[in-house]
């Protein structure tokens, strides 16, 4: 069965919030949780919780949750993030962070976490705003959308032109060909490409 709390683990123990120990609680696209003990070595002065600490966890949650809201290969990075730090954590205590969209728009996402010790207050407040990449278009797509939203005999007509410029292309191709072989198959292929397109503009 899929476990999407191990699934966001995986990723994050790939990557530097590992190393501060936070461990991922509650993962849903409206919510996340994480957790993590206070040592040491993730401390200031005084053995006081690192802010820094606090802000990877806060960062982490932010593009994790703006990842599960993106659109099909899309990409997100932090675009800004304010933290307002409210008290401390000292070693040995656990501290919570739960994070939750403030909006979830086409090109940027907002979210907010709060961190809490285990007893329950708050030690800071991140809000965090996370930029949409869109997937950049292939070639594909920028062929279809020449087509999108045309009558179908203007279709015909653009692929037909197209056709023709393939056969161009295979002329010229042919042109630069030594080997006598490969020269008349490129010389065939043009002769179909022409054919394709006077079909097409027949039928247009």
């Amino acid at each position: 069965m899929d476990d999407p709390v191990a699934n966001m683990q995986s990723l994050l123990d790939t990557m530097f919030p590992k190393l501060i120990g936070m461990k991922m609680t509650e993962v849903t696209p409206d919510r996340l949780r994480a957790e993590l003990t206070v040592t040491p070595e993730i401390c200031t002065s005084g053995n006081v919780l690192h802010g820094g600490a606090v802000m990877t966890m806060a960062d982490f949650l932010g593009a994790a949750g703006t990842f599960l809201n993106l659109p099909p290969g899309a990409t997100t990075t932090t675009i800004e993030s304010k933290t307002n730090f409210l008290a401390a954590a000292t070693v040995g205590q656990r501290v919570e962070a739960t994070c939750e969209p403030v909006h979830k728009g086409k090109s940027t996402q907002v979210w907010r976490t709060e961190v809490r010790r285990d007893d329950g207050r708050t030690i800071a407040v991140v809000t965090q705003t996370q930029m949409v990449l869109a997937r950049a278009p292939s070639n594909q797509d920028l062929l279809t959308s020449l087509f999108q939203g045309k009558p179908l005999a203007e279709q015909k007509a653009l692929l037909a032109q197209l056709e023709r410029a393939g056969a161009g292309l295979y002329r010229v191709f042919a042109s630069q060909e030594p080997d006598d072989a490969r020269k008349q198959e490129l010389l065939r292929a043009a002769e179909k490409e022409e054919e394709n397109a006077k079909t097409l503009e027949d039928q247009a």
